[in-house]
């Protein structure tokens, strides 16, 4: 109880280093208990399932020609049921679907959603999905049936049970709801607000229809617990062979198989047309070793604040030891106060933390919620204040203690001289921490620069994307009025023209298509996109050999035009030797064929992503007919509100009951670098965090190293030392600091750079410039802080600073 009491009396006669103290670790467990709790979350998707560690989805590598050219979580459609039925280790397997339409009518409520899969009955069985209405065993095994999810049952048709009611699915299909599912944790690799039956008598796309045809399933398997799934991949790769060895793909294509375990999928599986936009793992080991190198820097600030409080108590300290207090004593308050300043800044922090938890998600995307914090996350927030408690409380006091009581009596000691002391080491580790960060921050935002401003072969400024019914026939009675359509959108005086596409920049083109030169037995993959006549010019793309498609010609005759990607591909190493030439083209179910005269080759386009070459692309104009889901739309001034408002109206009047929906065409594509924008936001954060914690400790140890060396700023101002010597004198030691910091710092962030750039096709340059600029920011920090410090020493009066002697 005395302790305690000594204890409390000490950090309340020292309000404001006290006060400091409590700043600066509320500093540092708020932005740990930010991070551990996003990381922690972001860790724990996917496990909320039932026996989710044994639930795995397969992915598969398409090689041409030995070079393996892509990797995507689909797979055929039957490869699940045939491994369920010839594997005794696999209970259960099941599939979803991606819709060709995402537009639904309840009721007499329009709307898109994109959270709506087609699935088989096992997928049920696979997640164990728990039904509220309905029965989980009959449930999407009919065709044009749909279960909800609850929250989406609640929204539509409040607390009435809907099984029996319908929905219907633009262009033209009512599926009946058979029931209701409990909603699905949210922490899941995929979205399912309602889950479409998949059948044989349905109206879908052919090749997905196959049973060996398309892979475009999202394929699931859960196996028995404590199963054996080494060799599982040869055995799926032998089924395969075995099942498609009549659909044969070319001797240049092939595909294998391999298993992705679902509790990996959310933080290492970043493939092409993934269900949602996964996070990188390494970039939460980034902010994880951030966060804790901050709390590092905390922590050499405590030790530092409790030191400079300790020499301003100094002589109580010494009459303390004169009157015979024992080491362990100095050492147990130190300890004590380590605790009550811990607790406190703790539970400030926890409301901080509750407070700023809106702003955090919408500005940086980290979300905290205690009430789903895993007990893993308590467990490292526990051991990080009992370990911060104890280093700090002990170092302090073992830093006192070492001192004898006529030194601490009379202030006859210096932590600062020796060449090297741990004030020093933690003045070094700030300052790397600090220019570490610089150099990241500003590598990335280069990267990010040249990735938005590179030529990507393509011009997506003053465009915007808008939603049209897609597969449906321009002739169809649903549209009123369709022949005056385009012309009606061209008459606003600021839309410079429009041209019609199946897809939008920044989406995945379907690389399911097998093509060759007819008469050769070369195959190669290649995405196929629908594009008018006007495609080309609307974007800017440019035609290197040949012709556009013919402006009347119906989409037999139209022929098609291939980027350089293809061309090569083909084998022809000058655009004109492949004008005239015929491609043959199959689906990968062999079911879908046809032929294409090349009329003409366009420049390569990075259509899809900047991390990666563009690949071999076709096109094809099949627009004289069909509807094939987006208007691009080009405007003159970037003021479009008037024109929005203008083609909204369009769209109502041609397509009745369909909903008006556009984006931004730029805005879409960047989404590629959301994860990218977010982590640069939560560094610049940390780099102000680190640099406050920076200055605090620089300035503490300025007016330490001030402190001590009194007496020899008094004789040198007595002999004529003028004030700018006394400063460079003062200052000269951080200035040495800092360019230590500065050498550890740069091959650290150099190579973490490195790391991170080997994620882009195109990368940018780690300019000297940034280390540079980086090194002198750091430098000019240091010395605004230490060298007010320094002018405060220097200018005081010497007969004032030798009555300390």
């Amino acid at each position: 109880m005395y302790q305690l009491k000594m204890a409390i009396k000490s950090l309340s006669k020292n309000l404001l280093s006290s006060l400091f103290l409590l700043i600066s670790l509320c500093i540092g467990f708020v932005s740990f208990v930010f991070i551990a709790s996003h990381v922690s979350q972001e860790m724990s998707y996917d496990r909320d399932f039932p026996q989710a560690e044994n639930i795995y989805r397969i992915a598969t590598n398409i090689y041409t020609s030995g070079e393996l050219k892509l990797t995507k979580p689909l797979c055929e459609r039957d490869m699940g049921n045939e491994l369920k039925r010839n594997s005794p280790e696999v209970l259960e397997s099941g599939f979803f679907f991606k819709p060709g339409n995402l537009e639904f009518k309840i009721n007499e409520q329009i709307f898109k959603d994109e959270n709506v899969l087609h699935a088989s009955s096992g997928i049920l069985n696979v997640f164990s999905i728990e039904f509220i209405y309905g029965s989980r065993s009959n449930a999407l095994k009919r065709p044009y049936t749909v279960i909800l999810s609850e929250s989406y049952a609640r929204k539509y048709f409040g607390d009435e049970n809907p099984v029996g009611k319908t929905i219907f699915k633009y262009p033209g299909a009512s599926y009946e709801i058979e029931g209701v599912y409990k909603d699905l944790p949210q922490k899941l690799h995929f979205k399912a607000n309602m889950l479409l039956s998949f059948h044989d008598n349905m109206r879908l796309p052919p090749p997905a229809m196959e049973a060996w045809g398309e892979s475009a399933f999202y394929t699931y398997l859960k196996f028995q617990a404590n199963a054996s799934i080494n060799g599982f991949n040869k055995k799926m790769n032998q089924l395969a062979l075995s099942k498609k060895r009549n659909l044969v793909e070319g001797g240049d294509i092939q595909h294998t198989y391999y298993l992705q375990a679902l509790t990996d999928i959310h933080l290492k599986s970043h493939l092409k047309d993934e269900l949602a936009i996964n996070t990188r793992a390494d970039y939460l080991y980034v902010l994880m070793a951030i966060s804790l190198l901050i709390l590092i820097a905390i922590g050499f600030n405590y030790i530092h604040f409790s030191h400079t409080k300790a020499i301003k108590d100094a002589n109580n300290w010494g009459l303390r030891k004169v009157v015979g207090a024992k080491g362990r004593s100095l050492i147990s308050q130190s300890l004590l106060e380590s605790f009550l300043l811990h607790l406190l800044s703790l539970v400030l922090a926890i409301f901080i933390c509750k407070a700023l938890s809106p702003l955090a998600y919408s500005n940086y995307g980290l979300t905290l919620d205690f009430s789903e914090a895993p007990l893993l996350f308590w467990i490292i927030l526990l051991c990080m204040i009992l370990l911060s408690t104890l280093i700090n409380g002990i170092i302090t006091g073992i830093l006192i203690n070492r001192y004898n009581s006529l030194e601490l009596l009379k202030l006859k000691f210096n932590p600062l001289t020796s060449s090297f002391s741990i004030q020093k080491l933690f003045v070094v580790s700030q300052f790397v921490i600090v220019i570490a960060i610089l150099i990241c921050i500003m590598g990335i935002n280069k990267q990010l620069e040249f990735l938005q401003e590179k030529n990507m072969g393509m011009n997506l400024s003053n465009k915007i994307a808008v939603t049209v019914p897609k597969n449906m026939r321009k002739s169809s009675s649903r549209f009123k009025n369709f022949e005056t359509f385009e012309q009606e959108l061209l008459r606003h005086p600021n839309v410079e023209s429009i041209t019609q596409c199946d897809k939008i920049p920044g989406e995945l083109l379907a690389f399911n298509f097998t093509f060759k030169e007819k008469g050769k037995d070369k195959n190669a993959k290649a995405s196929l996109m629908v594009a008018d006549v006007n495609y080309l010019k609307n974007f800017g793309i440019s035609l290197i050999e040949g012709s556009n498609f013919p402006k009347n010609a119906n989409s037999i005759n139209s022929g098609c035009l291939i980027n350089e990607a293809c061309l090569s591909d083909l084998g022809y190493n000058h655009p004109k030797d492949a004008i005239g030439k015929v491609l043959q083209l199959k689906d990968e179910s062999m079911t879908e064929g046809f032929e294409l005269e090349i009329k003409g080759i366009c420049s390569n386009f990075n259509f899809q992503s900047l991390r990666e070459f563009p690949g071999p692309t076709i096109l094809i104009n099949w627009t004289q007919e069909i509807m094939w889901g987006y208007y691009i739309v080009k405007y003159k001034t970037p003021n479009i509100k008037e024109e929005i408002a203008h083609i909204k109206k369009q769209v109502e009047t041609t397509f009745p009951n369909y909903p008006f929906q556009y984006v931004s065409l730029k805005s879409f594509y960047n989404r590629q670098f959301i994860k990218e924008f977010q982590l640069i936001k939560m560094l610049y954060a940390f780099v102000y965090l680190a640099i406050v914690i920076s200055v605090i400790n620089l300035f503490t140890m300025a007016w330490i190293g001030s402190l001590v060396r009194t007496k020899e700023i008094g004789v040198r101002k007595i002999n004529g030392a003028k004030t700018h010597e006394i400063i460079l004198m003062l200052n000269k030691g951080f200035v040495k600091w800092v360019c230590i910091a500065f050498l550890i710092a740069c091959p650290v962030a150099y190579y973490a750079m490195n790391k991170w750039l080997q994620n882009f096709a195109y990368k940018t340059e780690l300019s000297w410039w940034i280390f540079a600029l980086a090194g002198i920011i750091a430098m000019g920090i240091a010395l605004l802080t230490v060298s007010w410090q320094s002018w405060r020493a220097a200018k005081r009066n010497p007969v004032e600073s030798l009555r300390y002697e």
